[in-house]
């Protein structure tokens, strides 16, 4: 039987209720019970799938910046490639310790232990000299088609403006520019110190497995490489697994599931290895050394030694957080760089 219960607010598709007996009086008894569910709104069941669910959750996270600018990675190279295409409804915990599996031997969701090329969509960058268009700005057309046609997917890393400028003869200078360019148009993510990416919702992008290339792909000029198996760190598929358990738990207090996958999943176990502690002769030294060259340095330094604090807590610090007549240091705030630029301090 089916009971109709409403439009599902993520796909715009009709929610179903369904139930299958096996007498008519049983079916009867059910019956009540799904166009009782029904007309109370409740929505066990949602084709949503992991993707559009992990966005949600995203919104509603209790995050610091920095903690939610490292999850956002993960969620963007791991969970939705690997899950986002799956419904929320369809996952079960056997599911989950496979991909666990999958990411100790290979930190790619897409291997297969197979040997394969990993290709990258770079396009060849022929600058004209002739040409009326300035260099920068023929950069600029030659990777906005190929992200416009779908070539680069969102979330596709573009190698570095010194690789690029190497494999591809082109100046850095004018790699630069285009890539700013291509920055201030939507098209790609430009942080300071980080490779550029392309723009958009990644969960659109490819599923994992090979990467299809065009009939002009030059590997030597895009920097392809054989594949090389790179085990995914114990604590990094525990931060994974954080993210899925929290994004489950909230769809079942949502009521899209009834049963939390996370909850019957097994993530790695962290093998803590002790760290020998630096003998408080060798700090002292140290601090001393520092205060002949680097004054600044050597107060940092002392300041972590006496106090504990982390890196971004000190670099917070403000002349009202300094109690010097009772000898209190006030430490509150947390100073974070996210994506390249300066944040507040935050609690």
């Amino acid at each position: 039987m089916s009971v109709y219960a409403g439009t599902d607010p993520l796909t715009g598709r009709q929610i179903r209720l369904r139930k299958t007996c096996k007498t008519e009086r049983a079916a009867q008894i059910e019956l009540g019970k799904l166009l009782e569910q029904a007309a109370a709104g409740r929505q066990p069941e949602t084709d949503a799938t992991v993707a559009q669910l992990v966005d949600r959750y995203v919104e509603v996270a209790d995050w610091d910046m920095s903690t939610r600018k490292a999850n956002e990675v993960y969620i963007r190279r791991v969970i939705k490639p690997a899950l986002g295409h799956l419904q929320v409804r369809k996952l079960r915990g056997p599911l989950l310790d496979l991909l666990y599996a999958q990411l100790r031997r290979c930190s790619n969701p897409g291997c297969t232990g197979k040997r394969f090329i990993e290709h990258r969509n770079v396009p060849v960058l022929a600058v004209d000299p002739n040409s009326r268009q300035p260099a920068w700005q023929q950069v600029v057309e030659a990777i906005g088609d190929e992200i416009r046609s779908g070539m680069l997917a969102a979330g596709e890393p573009l190698p570095s403006v010194r690789e690029m400028s190497a494999l591809q003869d082109v100046p850095v200078a004018t790699l630069q520019h285009a890539l700013a360019v291509l920055a201030d148009e939507g098209l790609i993510v430009a942080c300071q110190g980080r490779t550029a990416i392309v723009a958009g919702d990644a969960a659109a992008a490819r599923r994992p497995g090979r990467t299809p290339i065009g009939r002009d792909h030059d590997c030597k000029r895009a920097g392809c490489q054989p594949h090389v198996c790179k085990p995914m760190a114990a604590k990094t598929i525990r931060n994974i697994h954080s993210i899925l358990s929290g994004a489950f738990a909230t769809a079942k207090r949502w009521e899209w599931i009834a049963w939390n996958p996370t909850e019957s999943a097994k993530p790695p176990a962290i093998t803590r290895r002790p760290v020998p502690a630096t003998a408080p002769e060798d700090v002292a030294k140290i601090i001393a050394e520092g205060r002949k060259t680097h004054p600044v340095l050597a107060l940092y330094l002392w300041l972590v030694a006496i106090t504990g604090a982390r890196r971004g807590e000190l670099c917070a610090l403000q002349v009202r957080d300094v109690d010097l007549v009772n000898g209190v240091l006030h430490i509150a705030f947390n100073y974070v760089v996210v994506g390249g630029v300066r944040a507040m301090p935050c609690r």
